[in-house]
């Protein structure tokens, strides 16, 4: 049983993206419009003066960031797919779809923004200034600009989802509750690791940015996992007792 439901997620998946490429596409396509207002916001998290290194790169690094906004503000609507297709799936009444919708939403949304106002400033900062003399300069290029913010945007916001990621792999009965917990110290290792090759300065301080956040939903993720399993059991109870 638990097979087919992996497979049957599979094939949801699939369905998702396809869906999600067409909304994506046409959000990229607005975005592309409004580039120079959306890259403007970007060096606004920093203060740092850009530079172009070949002809084509404004035009090239223009369309790069089209994709990366189409994706962003397609999300949206991409969860909201992911859920329509799943619900039958998962068994999950329609109220706490919804719900779950819009955390996963509001957590995606909430880590971008803390990496655009709090992570991306304070480590663009230490990288440029903390290293510029006066034989040494920054020549940022556009491209190298936009790939860096926008790569440290989405992992940020992709690490605020990991309680419900945790959530929908309990559902699956792909985890358990007592998995998480015996593997915490190797959970904590990999979070520090992660976060030291995404944070971008070597320092501490940026490095917990990341880690405590992510730890802290790690720990958020094993409670909703036991609220899972929880109910999975009182509902097996009763379906046996039900049956004498």
């Amino acid at each position: 049983m638990q097979r087919e439901t992996i497979i049957a997620a599979l094939a949801g998946i699939r369905k998702v993206i396809l869906k999600s490429l067409v909304f994506i596409g046409l959000a990229g396509t607005v975005s592309f419009i409004f580039s120079r207002h959306i890259l403007r916001l970007l060096i606004k998290a920093s203060g740092i003066k850009l530079y172009y290194l070949t002809i084509q790169e404004v035009f090239f690094s223009s369309l790069k960031l089209a994709v990366f906004a189409g994706i962003f503000l397609a999300l949206p609507i991409v969860f909201v797919l992911a859920w329509n297709e799943m619900k039958e799936l998962y068994g999950i009444k329609k109220l706490y779809g919804w719900l779950l919708v819009f955390a996963a939403i509001l957590l995606f949304y909430g880590g971008s923004v803390f990496c655009y106002v709090i992570v991306l400033p304070s480590g663009l900062q230490f990288l440029v200034s903390g290293y510029e003399s006066a034989v040494l300069k920054a020549m940022i290029s556009i491209d190298r600009y936009i790939t860096f913010c926008s790569t440290m945007i989405f992992a940020f916001g992709a690490t605020f989802e990991v309680p419900l990621i945790l959530l929908a792999l309990g559902k699956l009965g792909i985890v358990k509750a007592k998995m998480l917990l015996r593997t915490r110290r190797y959970a904590i290792l990999g979070i520090v690791v992660a976060s030291a090759m995404i944070t971008p300065t070597p320092d501490v301080y940026n490095l917990m940015l990341l880690a405590v956040p992510m730890y802290a939903f790690y720990e958020i993720g094993i409670i909703l996992v036991k609220m899972v399993q929880k109910k999975e059991n009182d509902q097996v109870m009763g379906n046996g007792k039900n049956t004498h």
